[in-house]
């Protein structure tokens, strides 16, 4: 695989392993995306008590990711017990999920969690507009600039914002979730940002740095 350029930043194989490696980055500091490293507490009931599965309510058992990036949010959901699609049309972010979640079908410890889960490559516009009902749809669109910059980001979030960039069609997103949800629509964004599309949530759910808004399925939003 010859190493692509984006923004400075490199998408490169290192031992097999995709990275996304940042400007200066040496082979091997790059960011690759392994998803039981991550801190997830033990079994559903714990689960569904953070703010994730609060928004996501505990009747849901299918959903779509529709913005899934490194897929920790849909890994989540399929550990509580979803039945979940993840789609991402970034086609570098797309390569690194799809690793993730043959690493994790690979891994005995996450195998059964992975198995609830594909990975769809695409425009989650087009998907969702075909899409058969779900419970709930997600949306965790890019974040907008904070007000007051201060610390560096994560570099999760500094390679997101590198390769992908703004997501323009977000209200158009939401509107079209809506109609496929039969739940709820969850809609994932900083404490500050300002409603997706400039439509109040049915009701909210806040944590220190971010806000779920949830919004009623079934029918158009506004």
């Amino acid at each position: 695989m010859h190493p692509d350029i984006r923004n400075g930043w490199i998408l490169a194989l290192h031992h097999g392993v995709l990275e996304l490696r940042a400007p200066g980055d040496a082979s091997g500091q790059g960011l690759s995306v392994v998803w039981g490293h991550w801190n997830v507490p033990d079994g559903p009931a714990s689960l569904r008590g953070q703010p994730l599965g609060r928004a996501i309510g505990s009747r849901a058992r299918t959903a779509i990711d529709a913005t899934a990036g490194l897929g920790m949010d849909a890994f989540v959901m399929a550990a509580m017990g979803l039945s979940v699609r993840a789609i991402e049309r970034n086609d570098w972010v797309a390569a690194l999920l799809t690793q993730a979640h043959a690493h994790a079908l690979a891994d005995p410890t996450t195998h059964a969690i992975a198995q609830r889960l594909s990975v769809e490559v695409g425009d989650a516009r087009e998907r969702l507009a075909v899409a058969a009902p779900v419970d709930v749809v997600l949306l965790d669109p890019m974040f907008p600039p904070k007000r007051k910059p201060s610390a560096k980001p994560p570099k999760a979030m500094q390679a997101l914002a590198a390769v992908v960039g703004d997501d323009n069609d977000a209200d158009e997103l939401l509107a079209l979730a809506v109609r496929v949800a039969m739940d709820r629509v969850v809609v994932k964004r900083p404490r500050h940002a300002p409603h997706l599309a400039d439509v109040k949530p049915d009701w909210s759910v806040e944590g220190k740095l971010l806000r779920f808004d949830m919004y009623r399925g079934g029918a158009p939003a506004g």
